[in-house]
């Protein structure tokens, strides 16, 4: 064997991870004297507990296939690479939506990203990156970011199917988008009732975002398109008759009706078609 072939064998490692794709793993030198540490790590649906103390239920409700974790060290200094498979690239997106915060893209990163010295955080195609630099040194950014980047080459690129762009945008709050796909990632924005009252299963996505209305008071809209009218007709049945206790009907029209919460915000819930149309936060009681 040519000694070509044999240093691209010892500086890389192929990580199956479905039959669609393939992540190369970079191992030694992908920036100057950062080795691997360790053989990479594999963790699969519920053995994501494992690796993640408290927060795998998101994930998984989000669509979690596979996780690779990857230490390097150079000296003292140690980065991890995580990389999550999620089943479509729209799973994908929600989780790097609600894990990026204000997005802060760092430069020089060759696909949609946030972070800072201590974290990058990476979307593409349908897998979720992390690169953690676990003592924060700033030094240490240009490794992060040439790490990110040698793993990022085998991924393809795939588009979205335009999920977000069904929110309207005006007086659309910037950095606010989220995907919703099931109780987990809806419970820190608003609780309507037990379980999975939106019958999102993990398997439907609704569009969130906060959005500006009178006096620049912000509420917050989410959209849930169903497959088939009959379906979103009986999840509208089944919220308005098993609301949260902490939620009181003030008023009902024709496939709608407006509550109030405990903290006397108001909120509308309309049927349109197979959507269901879902305003909260409110500080009037909302007209239309």
């Amino acid at each position: 064997m040519r000694r070509g072939n044999l240093l691209l064998i010892h500086s890389f490692v192929l990580v199956g991870f479905g039959l669609a794709a393939q992540v190369i793993i970079p191992q030694d030198d992908f920036a100057p004297g950062w080795k691997s540490s360790g053989r990479p790590s594999t963790f699969i649906k519920a053995d994501l507990f494992n690796h993640i103390d408290g927060g795998a239920e998101l994930f998984l409700e989000y669509g979690f296939d596979k996780l690779l974790v990857q230490r390097f060290a150079r000296g003292k200094s140690e980065l991890t690479l995580d990389v999550y498979e999620m089943e479509s690239p729209e799973s994908a997106l929600g989780i790097y939506l609600t894990k990026c915060g204000q997005e802060t893209p760092v430069a020089g990163i060759r696909a949609r990203n946030s972070g800072e010295k201590s974290q990058l955080t990476i979307l593409k195609s349908k897998y979720f990156v992390y690169v953690n630099n676990f003592d924060g040194d700033a030094k240490n950014l240009p490794a992060m970011v040439a790490l990110a980047n040698k793993a990022l080459e085998s991924i393809p690129e795939v588009p979205f199917d335009g999920w977000l762009e069904q929110l309207p945008k005006e007086g659309q709050v910037d950095h606010s988008q989220r995907l919703i796909r099931g109780p987990v990632a809806l419970q820190p924005f608003f609780t309507f009732g037990d379980g999975d009252i939106l019958e999102l299963r993990g398997k439907i996505f609704g569009m969130l975002a906060n959005y500006r209305g009178e006096g620049n008071a912000v509420y917050a809209r989410l959209i849930i398109p169903y497959p088939v009218q009959k379906q979103a007709l009986s999840v509208y049945e089944n919220l308005r008759a098993n609301l949260d206790p902490y939620l009181k009907i003030l008023s009902t029209r024709a496939n709608g009706f407006v509550f109030v919460d405990f903290k006397q915000k108001y909120g509308v819930v309309e049927l349109i078609g197979s959507k269901l149309d879902i305003r909260f936060n409110l500080t009037s009681v909302p007209k239309s």
